[in-house]
């Protein structure tokens, strides 16, 4: 016997314009982890100092309003934040930068993706290559800082909240 329901519901897609296939693949293409860990990738060697600042806020306002859409909660990204923080606090201005401090965030950032995967997981993707070009040198560290704090900012921006 044929499922009407489903083909009812196959019915109500096209009229709204779209199969659930082209919905599944709109989702997808909404993500932009894959191109901004690509982008983020290009300052693994040179150090995110390179990254223009223009670049880091577009990065941000796209990974803050991403997050938000996944319902990953501010609280989420600023217990990470805060560890960077203290890494800053500790390097006295930079004069006593430990880049090894800052590759080590990057364990303490894979924890939270395992606790909830699938909201931390784009944000561990698109970090893990920033935390690498961060631990160049002092003036790297600073601008992961600014991004980590811009993806913050925009998330509230969008309407992210921890409730």
């Amino acid at each position: 016997m044929p499922d009407y329901r489903q083909s009812d519901r196959q019915h109500q897609s096209q009229r709204h314009g779209q199969t659930q296939h082209e919905r599944q693949r709109g989702m997808q293409e909404e993500s932009p982890v894959r191109e901004i860990k690509q982008k983020l990738d290009n300052y693994k060697v040179a150090g995110l100092k390179n990254l223009p600042a223009d670049e880091l806020v577009s990065i941000a306002d796209k990974m803050g309003k991403y997050l938000k859409n996944i319902d990953l909660k501010t609280t989420q990204i600023r217990k990470f934040l805060d560890g960077v923080r203290k890494i800053d606090a500790q390097s006295d201005k930079g004069k006593s930068f430990n880049s090894d401090s800052v590759v080590l965030l990057k364990p303490k950032l894979a924890y939270a993706a395992g606790r909830d995967r699938e909201k931390v997981m784009p944000l561990m993707q698109v970090l893990e290559p920033a935390i690498t070009a961060g631990a160049k040198t002092y003036d790297d560290f600073k601008r992961l800082v600014s991004l980590i704090e811009g993806i913050i900012a925009y998330h509230r921006f969008h309407g992210g909240r921890d409730s």
